[in-house]
Formats: structure tokens, sequence, C-alpha cells
């Protein structure tokens, strides 16, 4: 009779290391068709590019083989002994540096085969440096034709004022033919216009107007961008001139980007970047879902007319963003009458286009989400009382240098119009970074107005103690004529992000609203602001989260590109790959 297993027996029976392969040479992963393969390949790749960590991955190819695959050839310790376990290791240590595209196109001759056809792995595609662009030519070979995300990084670090401009010079501003940046741009562009047809993300930043410029020029000489649908356009000169864009010999722009043809464009970001703003100049500007507009000269701004036709023939806009910029002239300057959605420039004008009287607000009824900063007070009253918007649940604020309690006061009142409603009424989230108020009373209506804010960020040190103190109620209803400091405030706040606030106050707020049955679930602070040990671990076991960032962290900025990799990623694993290319990275999309 034989004995039956026990379950101790089939206890003992060890399973099977998945890290190694089976002892009998079969790898079902082996037998699987390279279509499903690639596949795999694919959402791992995916998994890792839209994840948001910060490590730096390398692309270590040392000790590569012909046939793809990485070797771990054993060595000797000083003592004479084996370091197989070191070398693995380290093998280790460099497989987890590696991206993922490139880790799996080392591991065998097949794999490599499948990663390097596969289209999809190789579609980021990031210029940053001095050439060669080999990188990028194979990164775009292997793409095909697959939709293309291509970032180009000509700026300059801040301690680096362009050493070959002569400050001294009197010409300093103008564009200079034998500048090798200008070279550079202009390569760069050359190799990005070749595959225009199949970009679907375009980011360009430069710390000069003249190498930005030479882009647009490209640009503006292509047929047209089928498949483009984000346009991030970032100049970072610093000026202090905000009334007249210094380079006038640029200013006018006699080509159209893309010729007009970008008819799947709905993201776009304009930064020290204008336009011929006119329907002419730029028809592309319509069916967007996100507009920021930042760091315009007066002068080259849009005009009213045209700031609201972009906006008209935008239904679907869900997010605009205004630093610095905005329609051109005072609100004195503006039009009386708009044309309407079916306007066209006055040359074209058949006077079949129905006038608007512009007491009437525009409906922006998709438009969910609005940052401003930069503006003042006035011309920010002038603008959004023109503007009326039901669907408004996020609101971002960075204003300063100037006293901002009117503005505060005049946008938590109905305007008398039918489809105008308070600003502040639906918002269920609130960021003030910047907000210059000294009358509390003021700030005591806004909250009142705040009774759905869900998500708060509040900069005190540059809003105002009050904001923070009218927070804190009292721990029990009040029976006191003046209930001002011990009403509770938003109600039904959730998360809270805080600069110039200490962790005891933090505490006293986060107790205060407890026990009066609103309690906060999530906190986050300056650490500048300083939290003592025990009010740090009060907090953590009183909140669902409770942690701390630095600087500006608390700005959580959606770009088509993240940056967490700026080191690069490196694939030089054959003799087509064999340079120096660490001036390309793959980015996350």
């Amino acid at each position: 009779m034989i004995p039956s297993a026990t379950n101790n027996d089939s206890q003992n029976v060890p399973e099977p290391n998945p890290f190694f392969p089976p002892e009998n040479g079969r790898s079902i992963v082996n037998e699987l068709p390279s279509e499903l393969l690639s596949h795999i390949f694919t959402l791992g790749w995916a998994s890792e590019r839209d994840q948001s960590d910060e490590d730096d991955f390398d692309d270590v190819d040392e000790g590569d083989s012909e046939d793809g695959s990485t070797s771990s050839a054993s060595s000797l310790s000083d003592d004479g002994r084996s370091s197989t376990r070191s070398a693995l290791e380290d093998e280790d240590r460099r497989a987890r540096k590696q991206s993922f595209n490139v880790l799996v196109s080392h591991v065998c001759r097949r794999w490599r085969a499948v990663a390097v056809d596969s289209s999809l792995l190789w579609t980021h595609i990031r210029f940053e440096g001095p050439p060669p662009w080999e990188r990028a030519l194979i990164y775009v070979d292997r793409a095909k034709t697959a939709p293309l995300s291509i970032s180009i990084d000509r700026t300059v670090d801040d301690d680096d004022d362009g050493s070959h401009f002569d400050d001294d010079s009197e010409d300093e501003d103008e564009p200079k033919d034998n500048d090798p940046d200008l070279v550079i741009i202009t390569e760069i562009m050359d190799i990005v216009v070749a595959h225009i047809d199949h970009i679907q993300v375009l980011e360009i930043m430069a710390s000069f107007y003249t190498h930005m410029h030479r882009a647009l020029v490209k640009l503006g000489a292509t047929p047209g961008a089928p498949l483009l649908e984000v346009l991030q356009l970032y100049h970072y000169e610093d000026t202090d001139e905000h009334d007249s864009f210094k380079l006038q010999e640029l200013r006018d722009q006699p080509f159209v980007l893309f010729s007009g043809n970008a008819p799947r464009l709905t993201h776009v970001a304009l930064w020290g970047v204008h336009l011929d703003w006119s329907k002419r100049g730029a028809p592309f500007l319509t069916g967007l879902y996100d507009l920021e507009l930042a760091y315009h000269a007066r002068d080259v701004r849009p005009s009213f007319k045209d700031f609201t036709r972009v906006l008209r023939a935008s239904p679907h806009l869900h997010t605009l963003t205004l630093s610095l910029s905005g329609p051109a002239g005072v609100p004195g300057e503006w039009p009386s009458v708009n044309v309407s959605a079916g306007d066209d420039d006055d040359d074209d004008d058949d006077g079949s286009a129905m006038l608007v009287d512009s007491s009437a607000p525009l409906v922006l009824s998709r438009l969910q989400s609005l940052m401003l900063a930069y503006l003042e007070p006035n011309y920010l009253l002038a603008l959004l009382s023109r503007l009326s918007l039901p669907a408004l649940t996020e609101l971002g604020l960075d204003l300063e240098d100037d006293d901002y309690t009117d503005f505060l006061a005049r946008r938590g009142i109905p305007i008398p119009a039918p489809t105008a409603a308070p600003l502040l009424s639906n918002l269920t989230a609130l960021r003030i970074a910047s907000l210059p108020c000294g009358h509390e009373g003021v700030v005591l209506d806004a909250y009142k107005q705040l009774d759905k804010l869900v998500a708060f960020t509040l900069n005190v040190l540059y809003a105002g103690p009050h904001w923070f103190a009218l927070l804190v109620p009292s721990p029990s209803p009040s029976t006191s004529a003046n209930t001002n400091q011990n009403e509770l405030y938003l109600p039904r706040l959730e998360s809270l992000t805080t600069t110039g606030v200490d962790g005891a106050q933090l505490r006293e707020l986060v107790e205060a609203r407890a026990a009066r049955g609103a309690p906060l679930k999530e906190v986050r602070m300056n650490q500048d602001d300083g939290v003592e040990e025990d009010d740090e671990a009060w907090l953590k076991g009183h909140l669902d989260r409770f942690d701390t960032f630095e600087g500006s962290d608390e700005e959580e900025v959606v770009d088509a590109f993240d940056d967490d990799d700026e080191d690069g990623w490196e694939d030089a694993d054959d003799e087509d790959d064999d340079f120096d290319g660490e001036h390309l990275v793959v980015l996350p999309f």
C-alpha cells in the first residue's frame, strides 16, 4: 500500500523560485505569442511611465551579450571566495535603475526583438543638452508611425545668463544667426517637423525668445499637425518690462502655426509666447479643453474680442489659467458690444453676425477650474464681471502687491444677471497662494459662501492670519451675540494644506472641528513651519493622513510631461546605440 501524502509532507515541498528558470528548462512566458508579449511590455511601460516616483533611471548596459541579455559573471573577493552574490546584487541594482522599456529589451534575443518592434515603447522623447541627436532618431524610428510625445528643453540654469550674448552690447536682444544655440534648436526642429504628422504632444521650453521664435518659424512652415492634442510653449526669460514686448522686431508673426491645421488640439499653454491672436492668425484655438496664458507683455496680449472669441469657440473648456495675461487694454477700452459665437475678423464681417450687449456675461457652461495670478484688482473685477461660470468648482488665486478686499467682497455677491452666480458658492476646492485682504469681515463673508468646500490650500504668510483664525471654531456652539469666532465655517472641509501655520495651531483646529462634528481627514503642512513630536504623533493618530511638504510641493500641476526622470534613460545596447546620449529621456505622459 502506498502511503498517501500528509499535510506535513505537502508543506515541506519547496515552491519554485519565480526568479529562477524551471529546472526542466521550460519557460511558460517564452511560449506566449509575440503579440501578447508586446502587449504585456506596453502595459508594464505605461504603468511605470505614469507613476510619480522620484527614482533616477539609468540605462546601464555594460556586460550585454550579443543577444541582448545581461551577463553576471562571478568574481573573486580579496580572500579568494566567489562574490556571485555581490554580482547578483549589483545586477539587480542596475536592473532596478533601468527604465522598463529598456529593461525588457535586455533580457534575451527574443524579448529584445519584440521590444524593439513594439512602437509604443519608444514614443516619449526628450531633447536636452547639446547634439548629437542619434538617440532621438533611433527612438523615432522604433516608434514608426505611433503618436509621439516630444519635449524640447533649451533652458539654461539660473546662474547661466547665456555666455553667447554680450551683456554690454547695444544689440544684445537682436537674434544672432551665428548663435550656436540657434543652430541647435534649428536642428531639433528639423527632426520634429519631419514627423509632425504623428506628433500628439509637443512641449518646447526655452530661456531666450530668439530660440523660441526659431521654433515657431519652423512650426509655421509645416502643412499641419493632424494628431496634435497638446501644445505647450514655455519661454522662461525673466524681465521686469510688462508693458512692451522687448524684441519688437520679432513681435509680428508673418506665419500661422501648423498652417492653421491642428484639428485635434485641446490643451494649449503659452508662457511668454504670443501669437497672432486673430481668427486668421490662430484658427486652431478652437474646441479647447485646457487653456493657459501666462507672462505676456501688455502689447502682445489678445484683444478683448479675440480673447472672448477663443472662449466662445471652446464650449467644452474645462480649465482656464491666466497668469499676468488676459485680454489686452484696460477695462474701459474694452468694446461695449461683442461679436457672437459666429464672429469673423473685421475684414470678413458681412454684417450678419449677431451683436450681444457686453453687459450680458459670457457663459462658460463647462468651466470647472480657474487659476488667476498676478492680475490687478480692478482688471480682475472687470474681467470676471463679464464671465458667468456656473460649473466652477476649483479656484486658484495667487494675487499680490495690492489690496484685494474689494475684489473678494464683490465676487461673493451675485451679479444682477439671469445666468450669474457668486464665484465662491459652488467651489469644492480652493487654493490661496496669495490674496492680501486686511478686512476680517470680508473674509468672514467669503467663508459663508464656501459651504461646499472640501479641499483648501492656504498660505497664511501671503493671505493674512485671520484666514486661519476664522477656521477654528469653539468646541461648542456659542449663545453669544458675537459668534463670528465661534461659528463653524466650511462645514464640509475634509482636506487642508497650510503654509505659515505650526503644528500646535493645526492640532487646535483638528480638535475643535472634531468636537463640532466636522472632522478633518487630511492635513498637510509646510515642513518649515515646525511641529513638535507630540503634536505630530497626535495629528497622525487623529487624521486619516498627515504629512509635510517642502517649499511649493502643494502645487500639484498636471502636465503632459513629468520630469521625475531628468537624469535620462539610455538604451545603448548594440551598435546602433553606441553613443553618449544622456540628452534624451523617455518621458511619462
